[in-house]
């Protein structure tokens, strides 16, 4: 797949709440990276299991999703920058609002990076 496929498909699934497929279909398995540096819990993590392991986490925290925005993909040779836009309540009642930049780095056809900025 060419990066702006890659994209389209990233885009698309994550409109979707696919994560699950994102991460077995378009991430290298072993050499992705996570890094959120403003998570003090998620900063820095390698491989698609450890992620699946932070979402499990995070979904365990989480009593209602509200809504889910993904704005169109911004492209160039290696990286895709995604604005993303979530809201939910978590189970102690503190309402979230997200919004982010999600930077991701392609090689050989696979994301080896998600970068979170927000």
């Amino acid at each position: 797949m060419t990066n702006q496929e890659i994209a389209n498909r990233l885009g698309a699934l994550l409109r979707e709440g696919k994560f699950e497929e994102i991460y077995d279909t378009l991430f290298d398995q072993e050499k992705v990276k996570h890094i959120e540096p403003q998570s003090t819990y998620f900063s820095n993590l390698t491989g698609v299991k450890a992620i699946k392991e932070k979402d499990e986490v995070m979904k365990g925290n989480i009593a209602e999703f509200h809504s889910i925005k993904v704005g169109e993909a911004i492209t160039s040779k290696d990286f895709i920058a995604l604005p993303y836009k979530a809201s939910f309540t978590m189970k102690d009642g503190n309402k979230v609002a997200l919004d982010e930049i999600i930077i991701y780095q392609v090689e050989n056809g696979k994301i080896i990076l998600e970068q979170f900025f927000y």
